[in-house]
């Protein structure tokens, strides 16, 4: 191989070398926008992911709000109950000595006495 020859060959080696260096070049720029896009998103992902963090927390505050708001209620109604039941008459609740409802035997002996009459 003559020296002409080497020269051609090194000429097509370093314009080989030449493009893969361009199209690497172009590559990692590429690369690098992808990358900047991707970190802006993860960004804005970890803002939408704090927002619903902070509004987990409302949300739970207010549901242990209402839970003890309802917690009063119950035991003043308990409190409140207590104290009508306390004060009211047992026989005005029905629980006061009166004649029990006949039985079914009373039913029975009644029809009899009244057929036989």
């Amino acid at each position: 191989m003559g020296t002409l020859d080497h020269v051609k060959l090194l000429e097509t080696r370093v314009i080989s070398a030449l493009d893969f260096v361009k199209r690497i070049t172009e590559e990692n720029s590429q690369l690098k926008e992808l990358a900047q896009t991707q970190k802006k998103q993860i960004e804005e992902l970890k803002q939408v992911i704090q927002e619903y963090k902070d509004e987990d927390a409302q949300i739970e505050e207010r549901i242990l709000s209402a839970i003890n708001q309802l917690n009063q209620f119950e035991d003043a109604m308990e409190d409140r109950l207590s104290q009508v039941l306390s004060t009211t008459d047992p026989a005005a609740l029905g629980t006061g000595d009166h004649e029990a409802p006949p039985s079914d035997d009373d039913t029975i002996h009644a029809d009899q006495a009244t057929h036989q009459s």
